[in-house]
């Protein structure tokens, strides 16, 4: 895997471990990946709606909450612990998705 490093500029730079053969032609390649894991993702979201959507209605259909917020708060910091400090903003991005409205 490949990663970047930021200086103080906020100025991407490739760090020291790219291997030195790689050219221009493989930005399509490395692109194509980029964009089957984001259709990969898109299709894991929805799915996660889908599931969500079902356990509020039946949550609310017991007399429950359609939102339990400590289970939220557990999500987010799973997101933080895999993703660092940005992670709990795409864990709510995900939250608001699946909460829909009812």
């Amino acid at each position: 895997m490949h990663t970047v490093t930021t200086t103080d500029t906020d100025e991407m730079t490739p760090s020291p471990e790219l291997p030195t053969d790689e050219s221009a032609e493989t930005i399509p390649i490395l692109r194509d990946q980029i964009d089957a894991i984001d259709t990969a993702i898109a299709r894991l979201v929805a799915e996660r709606v889908r599931l969500s959507r079902r356990i509020q209605t039946l949550r609310l259909n017991s007399g429950g909450t359609r939102v339990q917020l400590g289970r939220e708060r557990i999500i987010l910091e799973r997101y933080r612990a895999a993703l660092g400090p940005d992670g709990p903003v795409l864990g709510e991005a995900v939250l608001r998705v699946s909460r829909g409205v009812h």
